[in-house]
């Protein structure tokens, strides 16, 4: 049988103080290093188990350096590991734990906290079920669930692990971060408190929406930055975005490896860039888009860029699209190049200058203007027999009127020169040069929709079922 060892000191209504030293007081510590541990309490028990001393404490306050924590409950395992329960509170350097109940090993300066665990400077307040607070490295890990609060800032997440010197925070599996007009979900956040920088990674889905205006930005990539303190957002890696205007009742998709979203709403994407909008798609290696006056949208398109509105191809050096609320707009600077299909002949329209207007109305194509060395090769059908006629025209400018998405008019000014194809002459009548039309590489609006949808859902679908 183990032999026990039981004294109780009772000091009344004052409390007594054990100060413990290496091999000047109980076995359990004397493994510990020559560092002062300070225990005050109401009561003490102390009774031997084997070759350990236990000690019971009523109404506890520890002190180890600068770590002092209070309790209703305690007691020195003779293990070198101190059980806390009731009430408990820890203060260091700043910080404040409460929780249920800790388990605290003298050693190494770790507690384990069970129970409505909380952890606040006065700035930020982690709470979960419980959390490993590691003393000498500021450090709380958290494995059962946490949600972080500052005053910029919402995170829930399975674990994180929270760097009180730091104000870091790193959240990983099934992350909610909620940041005013913003949340994301993703796999793991970094968020700093001080200045307000996220970064997030792994199947990110986010949401962007103002209170102020209709407009909302639906996102989903690989990675994402957040600086809060800018309202800057960049996002990357198989980036998405999916722009929609309640008021307007469209939407705009929108495909890149990178997009930088600004305060004011303005946007770059670059590399790979696809948009599908409603009245037109496009295809080009950069694109930048800001708000103009009276509730205008302007995109400046570069590098090789290629816009389709309906079935008509266009192309130049560098394209501008603007967005209103009557009508949208293409503009063309340098080598432009427009084709679309005659339905009759089976053969392409084709036009060519140096500047383009294209102007859509109700997301239908209404007409096209080349000016600068304008030429072009079109198809119409003759008054005479009711075939098909060619003819192939240049000028200082030309105009092109749709009905119906159908070529209706054709008008040239000024230096006009051409000639007509007819009959067996019309194989002669040759492609203009630079002639491409590659109706294949046209996003496709219905698809891309419906892969970024799929995507966005099946993202916050997960975290939503926590």
């Amino acid at each position: 049988m183990n032999r026990r060892a039981h004294i109780l000191l009772q000091t009344g209504s004052l409390s007594a103080l054990l100060v413990l030293f290496l091999g000047t007081a109980q076995p359990s510590i004397a493994q510990e290093e020559t560092r002062e541990v300070q225990v005050s309490f109401d009561s003490l028990s102390v009774r031997t188990v084997g070759d350990r001393t236990i000690s019971d404490w009523l109404r506890p306050v520890f002190i180890q350096d600068e770590f002092r924590l209070k309790a209703r409950n305690g007691m020195d395992e003779g293990t070198g590991f101190i059980r806390f329960w009731g009430d408990v509170e820890i203060i260091e350097k700043g910080d404040t734990i409460r929780a249920d109940r800790v388990r605290y090993q003298k050693e190494t300066k770790i507690g384990l906290a069970e129970g409505n665990v909380s952890l606040t400077d006065g700035s930020v307040v982690l709470r979960a079920p419980s959390a490993t607070y590691f003393s000498n490295e500021e450090r709380t890990a958290f494995v059962d669930g946490v949600t972080y609060e500052d005053s910029a800032a919402t995170l829930v997440a399975q674990q994180a692990v929270y760097m009180s010197k730091e104000n870091r925070a790193t959240f990983s599996q099934q992350v909610v971060l909620t940041q005013e007009d913003m949340t994301v979900n993703a796999d793991s956040v970094v968020h700093l408190r001080e200045s307000g920088e996220s970064w997030a990674w792994g199947h990110i889905a986010a949401l962007r929406a103002s209170m102020e205006d209709s407009i909302r930005v639906f996102m989903v990539a690989d990675s994402l930055f957040r600086d809060a303190g800018r309202d800057l957002v960049v996002v990357s890696g198989s980036a998405r975005l999916a722009r929609l205007d309640d008021a307007a009742q469209d939407s705009v998709f929108m495909v890149a490896s990178r997009f930088t979203i600004r305060p004011d709403g303005s946007m770059t994407a670059v590399d790979s860039v696809v948009v599908s909008a409603p009245s037109y798609d496009l295809r080009a290696d950069s694109l930048t888009t800001q708000d103009s006056s009276n509730d205008r949208t302007e995109a400046r398109i570069f590098g090789q860029p290629m816009a389709w509105v309906q079935d008509t191809q266009m192309r130049s050096d560098d394209l501008r699209i603007t967005s209103g609320a009557l009508a949208d707009s293409i503009f063309g600077v340098g080598n432009v190049f427009v084709a679309t299909p005659d339905s009759m002949s089976g053969r392409t329209n084709q036009l060519r200058g140096q500047t383009l207007i294209a102007v859509m109305v109700a997301d239908s194509l209404r007409s096209l203007a080349i000016s600068d060395n304008a030429e072009a090769v079109f198809f119409f059908e003759s008054e005479e027999n009711g075939g098909s006629v060619g003819a192939k025209a240049s000028g200082d400018g030309m105009t092109f009127t749709f009905t119906a998405g159908a070529l209706d008019r054709v008008a040239f000014y000024e230096g006009v020169e051409g000639t007509y194809y007819s009959g067996a002459l019309l194989d002669q009548l040759a492609n203009l040069p630079g002639f491409i039309f590659t109706p294949e590489d046209r996003p496709n609006r219905r698809r891309t929709g419906a892969q970024f949808w799929d995507a966005y859902l099946e993202r916050t679908t997960v975290s939503s079922s926590r």
